[in-house]
């Protein structure tokens, strides 16, 4: 069951859904909650003239590691924005530290202002597990035909979260937990 505005505000209320820095009232809409974009993107150099890269996906590979060799992070300072092009692919984090409760999950899903954009804001993975504890890591792509400048703190993407039927009996075993 999809939580209403005033289920999601007793969650927080209760200190069972904690989100760093606090959600303010204009992020509720009466069946999610906005977040907002954080300062760290992570983009991809395209491979040099007459190089490829592949991965394979069928093996078992570190992806955070190939990440973190092979992707440029960079930290905007307060006032600076991003410029997603075209055809583009960022990783980029929210703003909020989320923690989740063992009687709760999430959704993560865009914001229909970006749609109109061309901007997607995940690729496969909107499941926000019970017990998960960190920022959400975006998988932002931009279909759209113009640039579009992103700002750190504007309202990204929107989560939706729902009520287990019975709490989780274990928490959650990722390495994403805590990024």
């Amino acid at each position: 069951m999809v939580l209403s505005d005033g289920e999601i505000w007793e969650e927080i209320e209760s200190g069972s859904l904690i989100f760093t820095p606090n959600i303010e009232p204009e992020q509720v809409s009466p069946s999610a909650i906005d977040l907002r974009l954080g300062y760290q993107f992570t983009t991809f150099p395209e491979p040099a003239k007459g190089f490829e890269t592949t991965v394979d996906l069928g093996g078992d590979v570190d992806i955070e590691g190939g990440i973190a060799r092979y992707g440029i992070t960079q930290t905007l300072k307060e006032g600076e924005t991003f410029t997603l092009v075209p055809k583009q692919f960022v990783l980029a984090y929210t703003l909020e530290r989320v923690v989740m409760p063992n009687h709760l999950a999430a959704r993560v899903e865009g914001r229909s202002s970006l749609g109109r954009m061309g901007i997607s804001i995940h690729q496969t993975a909107p499941t926000v597990h019970a017990t998960f504890t960190g920022h959400l890591r975006l998988e932002i792509s931009h279909n759209g035909p113009f640039k579009c400048r992103l700002r750190p703190g504007q309202q990204i993407c929107q989560l939706v979260v729902e009520r287990l039927g019975k709490p989780s009996k274990t928490r959650l075993a990722s390495q994403f937990q805590n990024q």
